[in-house]
This record gives structure tokens, C-alpha cells and sequence, in this order.
């Protein structure tokens, strides 16, 4: 089949899915390019950047990680929300750029990453701990963007476990940098908040969580701010 005589939006089209569906994201998309003529133009589409499954490159961090960070900033310059995500914690926990970091994951939560803003609340709540001016409430509202209530049903705890999963598992392979908490938060006056209210299989598979009773939003967080910490 000649493909020379294709539209620009369609060879756009074609690369942007290559850089969605592979496996080997890069690796496809430069060889298309070195391949095809016709694709030079189509690789360095910004639909393309946008589209990358960099959470697939992750071998590439090891092996040659300013590529890796090249890549990155190329792709969340095209609007990827995974980009501006895991370049955002790069910026924070490596780099100790808080303000370039709040930044990228600003990007990536205004794209609907869900990971980004409980990234954005849990740095939050973390820093108010050892600064007593942080802004609580403005991790609050960050975090009640992924669930609004003090209660949460069985889908918002299974969604809940996920987005840390992936808080953990992002962490962990971009840094070797621990968080510990500069003091145990205090319990709550209320001798029923925290306090579990039906055990689910999900909690005992490491899946999910225990339906638990919370008096307020802000015991609610300070439990998911101990159970992150707990992980890294």
C-alpha cells in the first residue's frame, strides 16, 4: 500500500495511536520516523506528545534518564496529563522545586489526573504537618475533588485504592527518597471516628480498604495521609 498519498491528519492520526496502544512507545515512534518520510511531520504532532504512554518507558528512567526528563517535558508541552504528572514529582521529591512541581501537577489535575490531585493534597497536608501556616484547607479541596463526602461507598474506596496504588508505585520508582511524619497526628476526640465499621475482602487482599466511620472530611484525609506515608 502507498502511503505517501495519505492526508497529514490521518499519518497523525496512525502515529498517535502507535504512541497510545504500543508497548514500546519511543522506541515505535522513532523508528516510524526513521522509516517513512511522510511521517517526520506526524511524529512531531503535539496530538502525538499528548497521547505518549510514558508510564511505559519507565526502563528508559534507568538507562538514560535525561532522555527520559527530555521526553517528559516534550510531551507534557503537548498537554500529556502523565507527562506533567511524574514530571511534577521528579520536580518536588528530586529536584526540591516545589513551585515548578505544584505547578506540573496543577497541569496534569486540570486534564482530570486523578493521581495528580491526590498527590497535590497529600504534599499539602504533609507540609502543613511541619509548618503549622500550610494551607489545610486548600489540601482539603484538592483531595475532596476525588471524593466529596466524609464517607465514602465501596466504588469510592476501590477508586481511592487505586489512585494511591499509583501515588506508591510513581514514588517509588522515581525516588529513593522517604517522607516520615514529623509527629503522629492527634486522635480524634470522638472514640468512634477511624473506627471500622464492616471489613471487606478487598482490605484483607491489599485491593481496597475497610469501611471505616469518620466525624469529619479532615479525619478522613489524616487516615489517607497515614495509610500513603505507611506505603513509601
Amino acid at each position: 500500500m502507498d502511503i505517501t498519498g495519505l492526508p497529514s491528519d490521518i499519518l497523525v492520526e496512525v502515529t498517535a495511536s502507535i504512541a497510545t496502544r504500543s508497548a514500546t512507545p519511543l522506541r515505535d515512534i522513532v523508528n516510524l520516523r526513521r522509516s517513512y518520510r511522510v511521517f517526520r511531520d506526524a511524529t512531531a504532532a503535539r496530538k502525538v506528545g499528548r497521547c505518549m504512554a510514558v508510564n511505559r518507558e519507565w526502563r528508559l528512567h534507568w538507562w538514560d534518564k535525561s532522555r527520559f526528563l527530555s521526553v517528559l517535558r516534550r510531551c507534557a508541552a503537548s498537554g500529556n496529563p502523565e507527562a506533567s504528572y511524574i514530571l511534577g514529582l521528579e520536580e518536588l521529591c528530586n529536584r526540591r522545586r516545589k513551585a515548578s512541581g505544584l505547578w506540573h501537577l496543577c497541569r496534569a489535575m486540570e486534564h482530570g489526573h486523578a493521581a495528580a490531585a491526590y498527590m497535590i493534597g497529600i504534599i499539602t497536608l504533609h507540609d502543613s504537618r511541619r509548618s503549622p501556616g500550610g494551607s489545610v484547607e486548600q489540601a482539603l479541596e484538592r483531595l475532596d475533588w476525588l471524593s466529596p463526602s466524609a464517607s465514602a461507598g465501596p466504588r469510592t474506596r476501590r477508586r481511592m485504592a487505586s489512585v494511591r496504588g499509583e501515588a506508591v508505585s510513581v514514588m517509588r520508582r522515581l525516588t529513593m527518597r522517604q517522607w516520615r511524619m514529623v509527629e503522629p497526628p492527634k486522635p480524634c476526640e470522638d472514640p468512634w471516628c477511624g473506627k471500622v465499621v464492616r471489613q471487606t475482602a478487598a482490605a484483607w487482599d491489599g485491593d481496597g480498604d475497610d469501611e471505616r466511620w469518620f466525624c469529619s472530611r479532615m479525619c478522613r484525609w489524616r487516615h489517607e495521609y497515614c495509610k500513603f506515608i505507611a506505603k513509601i
